[in-house]
């Protein structure tokens, strides 16, 4: 009796994955290009987040660069000068600050708010790193 030999499986037959991708035209997945190790994906996110808000750059905008206290705001004074409700500025300060954006400062009864540049120039560096562009900024 003649033995019967198995045919010889196709490369698209031996991964039905790629021909697949080949039929719907999409390509493999590259591998990520090697160098410098990116930073925290999530923290780096919820910052992307936190600015993403026109009220919350307002704020950004408005709060001082340093701990001075005749410059700094509290919530009370951040709704008055935005014209929000006290609520609605907790809401924006508590997703700032838990993006490291920005630092508080406890006086008497009030949490006077500023920017934490330190954090804020370190972001900028890391987007730097994350999307190649070193002529960017300083």
């Amino acid at each position: 009796m003649p033995s019967a030999t198995k045919p010889r499986l196709t490369a698209e037959a031996q991964d039905p994955a790629s021909s697949l991708a080949r039929a719907l035209g999409t390509r493999k997945p590259r591998t990520p290009r090697k160098g410098k190790p990116i930073p925290n994906d999530d923290a780096f996110a919820r910052v992307f987040a936190a600015l993403g808000e026109s009220t919350r750059l307002r704020i950004m905008q408005l709060l001082p660069r340093e701990p001075i206290c005749q410059e700094m705001y509290n919530v009370v004074d951040l709704a008055d000068e935005l014209g929000l409700k006290q609520p609605t500025i907790s809401h924006h300060l508590k997703i700032l600050s838990e993006a490291g954006l920005i630092q508080g400062r406890r006086h008497c009864n009030s949490i006077y708010y500023y920017v934490d540049q330190q954090a804020v120039v370190g972001w900028l560096k890391d987007v730097r790193l994350r999307f190649g562009c070193e002529q960017c900024g300083g």
